[in-house]
């Protein structure tokens, strides 16, 4: 994002905003109003006569370094309570977190006032979702963005992402790009953690679409079904009047979130339960699937490469917003069919060996357990999983990944993701807590040892999971970043034994 200062007088040229207007709940200490034109969260980016604001974060709280802030230069600070260090210039607002969210969206330009803003959210399924309802909008020949896990889009150029969802900042500048280069609108995949972090305040949403609420097999135990619940609201309650909030019809709970937004029109979709947009299963086998979408004008055949039952609901969520927004069944169709593989969402290594293997980015129990479940629907006869966990998250976390794995898989073996700066052995034993057998679970710590282990135990017929990083190319440990590519682990290792084993016939 450009940089821009702040002054209570609006400089020319350079766009402002007010203070008192964007924040007319904010008590204003040492003036009535601010023209601010350029805000930070961090001091140590902060450029004299900008605007610091104080966020409390999980290892860091702002409002201790109002101080250095003011060292920097900055002209004032937006705190959640009052700081004698401020001096004089201080605006307090209840939550700083949506203050800077909105202060960001603002002296962006608010590009959501001049895109289609479509967001999606749910336990699982938010990064193919988003894909495919792209899709579907360009296959209409509008120019669409794309903010998600697997990377972010202008609408021209695609770019790769870090592993957390944009700050305020960020997300602004990513939106005024799309604004720039002429999209019809974007969409995004929006995370529990950025509703939590009021990342998205300031934005105004068409669209609203929740895949998912409940886990099966007690996975994500800890974050309780009415908290999901309550997240999932906020997206809802940021849908305009007359805008469209979507659900899946099979999730017991989700008509629960029918009532949040009465302004907004209430659309569902799904697979087992009656629904705006619905699907006949046909095939579903290791080629892909075949199903009958209906509730368009017309039934149509779409013809899938990708896995599992979790794919066809996400198609159906996509087909839900192309539904709501009028688009033609033929859209659906070619923007559904054109998804053939998505990098790191159950993507398949064919090497000539008689078993699947399957690289996917699964990092909490829900979405293992939708990896795991897609593996088992297409028919295999024993399933491998291989996964660790991530250093200095939650124990409950790491729970709801062993209680997936052993309810989904045959055969688990533990090892390291990223285990940063925690004890690695704390880790597995946080994993094997959450077994009702875990002396069936095999621990191997070193990864790449642990996935040709399992792919040696393999027989035909049988699927490997290797599941936690996905895309992800790096292995991050106390002291140091490592590259390690479970893709290219995994291949290495098929073709020195398969190419040994045709060489050996021949």
């Amino acid at each position: 994002m450009a940089r821009w200062f702040v002054d209570r007088l609006p400089q020319q040229g350079i766009p402002s905003v007010s203070l008192r207007r964007l924040l007319p709940e904010a008590q204003f200490v040492g003036c009535h109003d601010w023209e601010v034109s350029g805000c930070t969260a961090d001091s140590r980016r902060l450029d004299p006569g900008q605007l610091f604001v104080a966020v409390r974060g999980a290892r860091h709280d702002g409002h201790l370094f109002v101080e250095q802030a003011l060292e920097r230069g900055a002209a004032g600070v937006v705190v959640e309570r009052p700081c004698p260090e401020a001096g004089r210039l201080q605006v307090i607002v209840p939550d700083s977190r949506a203050a800077l969210a909105r202060l960001c969206q603002a002296l962006a330009g608010d590009p959501s006032k001049h895109l289609s803003i479509l967001g999606v959210t749910g336990s699982c399924g938010r990064a193919l979702t988003s894909l495919f309802i792209r899709s579907i909008f360009e296959a209409t020949g509008v120019r669409f963005g794309l903010i998600g896990s697997l990377g972010w889009s202008d609408g021209v150029t695609t770019r790769s992402v870090a592993d957390t969802f944009p700050g305020a900042e960020g997300l602004a500048s990513m939106l005024a790009a799309m604004v720039e280069r002429g999209c019809a609108g974007g969409v995004i995949e929006v995370p529990a953690v950025a509703l939590d972090q009021r990342n998205v305040d300031g934005l105004e949403f068409d669209t609203a679409v929740v895949t998912d609420l409940a886990s099966l097999a007690g996975a994500d135990a800890d974050d309780g079904l009415s908290t999901r619940r309550r997240r999932k609201a906020r997206l809802f309650r940021k849908v305009v009047a007359g805008g469209t909030a979507i659900v899946n019809a099979d999730d017991p709970q989700a008509a629960l979130l029918g009532a949040v937004n009465l302004d907004a029109r209430f659309v569902t979709f799904g697979v087992d339960r009656p629904a705006d947009v619905t699907a006949k299963i046909d095939r579903l086998d290791a080629r892909g699937s075949r199903f009958f979408l209906r509730g368009f004008a017309r039934e149509v055949v779409v013809e899938s490469q990708l896995i599992g039952t979790a794919q066809i609901s996400q198609a159906l969520a996509a087909a839900a917003v192309a539904w709501s927004h009028g688009l033609p069944v033929e859209a659906v169709l070619a923007g559904l069919e054109s998804a053939s593989k998505i990098p790191g969402e159950l993507e398949p290594i064919v090497e000539g060996q008689g078993f699947s293997v399957w690289i996917d980015q699964a990092r909490t129990g829900a979405e293992l357990e939708r990896a795991l479940g897609a593996l088992r629907a297409i028919g295999a006869q024993r399933i491998h999983c291989v996964f660790g966990a991530e250093g200095l998250h939650e124990r409950s976390e790491r729970l709801g990944l062993a209680k997936a794995a052993e309810a989904g898989a045959d055969r688990v073996t533990l090892t390291t993701d990223n285990p940063r700066t925690e004890d690695i052995d704390q880790i597995i034993d946080d994993l094997l807590a959450g077994f009702r057998r875990p002396g069936r679970a095999r621990v191997e710590l070193d990864r790449r040892r642990a996935i040709e282990a399992t792919l040696a135990d393999a027989q035909p017929g049988d699927a490997v999971l290797i599941a936690g990083k996905g895309v992800r190319t790096f292995q991050i440990l106390a002291d140091r970043a490592l590259h390690f590519d479970d893709k290219a682990v995994a291949t290495d290792w098929l073709r020195s034994r398969y190419q040994l084993v045709r060489r050996t016939s021949a």
